[in-house]
């Protein structure tokens, strides 16, 4: 009688929810590019829910030992509220790790003028800010991920994944033919990391330039000047744990997009507390067909400029398939190799699903 009532209860709610949608507003199939995303519309406002999910299959080798393991890499859920033609809220939520990425509200002044407030990607590299759906190397380049602070830089701390919270102007600047020449952005950060609360009375200044002078081609350069806590010692004897040290990054890139590949190419320095470190990368996809590309990718990352042994570079090659618009297959031979330590061969295979 009881699961009755209860399954009444959840028909009575389902109905009511919908004659509200249906009295307040309607859903409708809104397309941007190639996509065609559902939108709840409420009065002048509108809800835009978009998501993806990322699973991948390893087979690694090293010392002479295989492992392979199945792992669900993300599965990213995200809302676009527009509340009127210059307010919006974006909101970013990861359920396999349980963690907000971001939320923040903006505010439009004009297409070039634009104030942001709440957590986000800090505008740090070209490929930091471009969605994992887009990246054709699979789980970032080594370079991009320390310099950026996605993950591998211990003293930053793990899961900061390029999120702070933050305040920052943005903006397109002098549009031809419906796109900018330039794209500028600039903030004040805590320099923290993503869901974590200021931990020292400094703050980190981060800015990004993009120009676009010919079409499907950008210039790029990045900076962060910051003093961040150290969540663990230097390697090399610079700070302790809990001490302030300065984190500076300087990034210049470059990218290029036509219908037959897409080439792009970034090189980045950093300063921790005086260990002074490099990186770049390479990054080719070819067109083999309509649906099928092929992908080259070169990565190389020295944490230690005064140390001939602290590099790492890193080789990928391979193929990805689009099944439909967003969702795709990719299969890559990854093969890393450190100038210390044994080098590790990996082939790895992504499926990717998207909305």
């Amino acid at each position: 009688m009881n699961n009755l009532t209860n399954q009444a209860m959840r028909n009575g709610l389902l109905r009511w929810g919908m004659s509200a949608l249906l009295l307040c507003g309607g859903m409708t199939l809104h397309a941007e590019g190639d996509n065609v995303i559902p939108t709840i519309q409420v009065g002048q406002s509108t809800l835009k829910v978009m998501g993806y999910a990322q699973s991948t299959y390893t087979v690694q080798h090293q010392d002479e030992e295989t492992k392979n393991a199945l792992e669900m890499q993300r599965f990213i859920v995200m809302a676009d509220a527009r509340i009127t033609d210059k307010v919006s809220f974006w909101l970013m939520y990861d359920f396999s790790t349980s963690k907000m990425h971001e939320y923040y509200a903006q505010y439009a002044f004009s297409p070039a003028l634009k104030l942001r407030i709440g957590q986000y990607k800090q505008p740090f590299t070209m490929e930091s800010l471009l969605p994992p759906t887009l990246v054709s190397n699979i789980g970032l380049d080594e370079s991009v991920a320390f310099m950026a602070g996605i993950w591998g830089d211990l003293c930053w701390g793990a899961g900061r994944v390029g999120r702070d919270l933050g305040v920052m102007l943005t903006g397109d600047l002098w549009p031809r033919e419906g796109k900018p020449l330039l794209n500028y952005s600039i903030g004040v950060f805590n320099g923290a990391g993503m869901n974590q609360k200021e931990n020292n009375n400094q703050k980190d200044l981060i800015g990004q330039v993009n120009l676009m002078p010919l079409s499907g081609t950008t210039f790029s350069a990045s900076f962060i000047l910051g003093t961040a806590q150290a969540q663990a010692a230097s390697p090399y004897g610079r700070f302790a744990q809990g001490d302030n040290y300065k984190r500076n990054r300087l990034s210049v890139g470059a990218d290029h997009k036509n219908a037959l590949f897409c080439l792009r190419t970034e090189a980045m320095w950093g300063n921790d507390g005086g260990t002074k470190s490099m990186g770049w990368y390479a990054n080719a996809e070819i067109n083999l067909t309509k649906r099928l590309d092929l992908v080259a990718n070169y990565d190389y990352l020295k944490r230690n400029l005064d140390l001939s042994d602290s590099s790492t570079q890193t080789l990928i090659g391979g193929l990805q398939y689009w099944v439909y618009k967003q969702c795709c297959v990719r299969s890559q031979f990854v093969y890393k190799d450190p100038r210390s330590g044994a080098s590790t061969k990996m082939w790895v295979t992504q499926f990717q699903i998207a909305f």
